[in-house]
């Protein structure tokens, strides 16, 4: 059963959408599409699925909130500590992370492996004015310019909050009237725009979330019993001489561009802490996939790359055959040493010292629907709803007034995932022009009136 199937119309929206391999009119991609059928009811099945989704984002975030104190009083004092020490720890790796991440390269394959000391100072970590409310007044102050460095670091910070949880300290910060979370939104409106504001995480999760619940409901593409007996069904019926290799989640282009947004990162400067959690759950190094980050850029290099070959051929050319370990291994290679002879402790210390250390929490790596997979796949996705609810709670919780239209992000993931622009039938769907969809500056954010 996909996530929230109870509330969210997941079949309405798969049984519209049909798997091709490599088919010609579409340039070779192979992808999940639209279906092509005369039945009038389909724009207002997909219709259905927009309306759902986003009634039952709104209707759980409204019951999350009622977890946390009712009224968020802002801070009165400028220096207040805002995050305490318990929640610096809690945050802890993913600071230091976007802190020491060298963001105008990547480490490549042997990147050294962040270590939290127990003994490690909270003030090392987020100085006393970052945990104030303080930085957040002086670095969102409304204005024109360049997306500096100082709000750019606000925004991962706030990431890191959002991805762990701490909503009473956002909560707060929402409540004061010179905190505006809009400054950090969209980078898009900046000069230096390069990929890094909050709709980034917003944008990686929501199509994480979708892409794999479809997924999901099409076992044929993953389960090599469902496949066998979907594909002789299909060729009984004359409907396809596929040979079963060609039927498989990976090669379409809606995973391999989930798969890059989730964790890649675009070329020249980034700040890419939202990557984090899906990096660790794909078990994707930093800069293994990278790309332009551009609506513009994007969707004319996708057009010749998502979706024509393997995951494995978009690898960045400094990642080519470098074997990137995953959980079975590590364990793998102590069984292989202790066979050897050698003591687990001084096996263990010949692993740390040639940093041989597992990467993402799946067991199979490269096959998130592997049977293997299948409770860290669900944990993942729960995940990503969750950060979806914090994303509507905050937004709801602004005393600027400020709403995420959930109807057009909805929107906006299944037009780039699977291929629905053009045609009247999209236009009359979601009551948009295509022009709306081939802009990179998107009205996703609503100031209450």
């Amino acid at each position: 059963m996909a996530h929230q199937a109870h509330a969210i119309p997941w079949h309405t929206l798969t049984s519209n959408l049909v798997y091709l391999h490599r088919t010609p009119r579409n340039h070779g991609t192979t992808n999940l599409y639209l279906r092509k059928t005369k039945d009038p009811n389909q724009v207002k099945q997909i219709r259905h699925f927009v309306r759902g989704f986003s009634r039952a984002l709104s209707a759980y975030a409204t019951i999350e909130r009622t977890k946390y104190a009712p009224d968020a009083t802002p801070p009165d004092n400028l220096d207040e500590i805002l995050i305490s020490d318990v929640a610096v720890r809690k945050i802890a790796k993913t600071v230091l992370q976007y802190k020491t991440e060298d963001n105008w390269s990547f480490r490549g394959p042997g990147e050294s492996i962040i270590t939290l000391p127990s003994s490690l100072a909270t003030d090392s970590i987020l100085t006393s004015c970052e945990r104030s409310v303080r930085s957040f007044v002086c670095n969102t102050m409304p204005g024109e310019g360049d997306m500096f460095p100082e709000l750019r670091e606000t925004c991962e910070q706030t990431k890191a909050l959002l991805m762990h949880g701490e909503m009473d300290t956002l909560f707060r910060l929402a409540a004061h009237p010179d905190v505006w979370f809009s400054k950090m939104w969209c980078e898009e409106e900046w000069a230096n725009a390069h990929g890094f504001g909050l709709s980034k995480l917003l944008d990686s999760t929501l199509q994480a979330y979708i892409c794999l619940n479809v997924i999901f409901l099409r076992p044929e593409l993953y389960d090599d019993a469902s496949q066998s007996a979907y594909i002789q069904r299909e060729k009984a019926a004359g409907r396809t001489t596929y040979a079963e290799g060609e039927y498989d989640y990976r090669l379409t282009a809606a995973y391999q561009r989930m798969l890059l947004l989730c964790t890649g990162v675009p070329y020249g400067f980034c700040c890419d802490a939202h990557t984090f959690p899906h990096r660790d759950f794909f078990g994707v190094k930093r800069g293994m996939y990278r790309h332009d980050y551009s609506d513009t850029h994007f969707e004319r290099w996708q057009k010749t790359h998502l979706g024509t070959q393997r995951v494995k051929d978009l690898v960045c050319s400094a990642f080519k055959g470098v074997h990137v370990p995953n959980k079975r291994d590590v364990a793998a290679v102590l069984e292989m040493l202790g066979s050897k002879g050698l003591p687990v402790e001084l096996a263990l210390q010949v692993i740390a010292k040639a940093e041989y250390v597992p990467v993402g929490r799946l067991p199979i790596r490269d096959d998130p629907f592997h049977l293997a997979n299948a409770e860290e796949l669900r944990k993942y996705i729960s995940y990503c709803w969750k950060l979806l609810v914090r994303l509507e709670m905050l937004y709801k919780e602004s005393v600027h007034g400020l709403t995420l239209d959930w109807e057009a992000e909805v929107s906006h993931a299944l037009y780039r995932l699977f291929n629905m622009g053009g045609g009247p039938l999209f236009t009359d769907v979601f009551a948009f022009e295509d022009h709306y969809y081939s802009s990179s500056v998107r009205p996703r954010i609503l100031l209450a009136t």
